[in-house]
């Protein structure tokens, strides 16, 4: 059986060779990996918020996100501390009559 030399074989087609970006419309499409890095996070933690609803298509089986749909995405789970409400003062009147 003749062995077939690296060249003649099936080149395997891997996300690095996939335009980091593309442009649709008014929106960028970025690569999961590249979003991921631009975040300063890793790609595992960018596809955590894909159970609650992150945006995202594939294209040539790679996964890209709408970069201003998904910023707004980040920013709709930011939390915000329960700050007390400010409570008023009772007059002294008030407290007279209450006795």
């Amino acid at each position: 059986m003749p062995r077939v030399s690296t060249d003649q074989t099936k080149k395997r087609s891997r996300r690095e060779d996939r335009p980091e970006t593309i442009n649709i419309g008014i929106d960028e499409l970025i690569r999961n990996d590249v979003l991921a890095k631009r975040h300063g996070t890793t790609e595992r933690t960018v596809n955590r918020g894909d159970a609650e609803g992150a945006p995202f298509t594939y294209i040539g089986n790679v996964k890209y996100r709408p970069q201003r749909e998904y910023n707004e995405f980040l920013a709709g789970r930011i939390r915000r501390r329960n700050t007390a409400t400010p409570r008023r003062r009772r007059l002294r009147s008030e407290a007279r009559e209450a006795r």
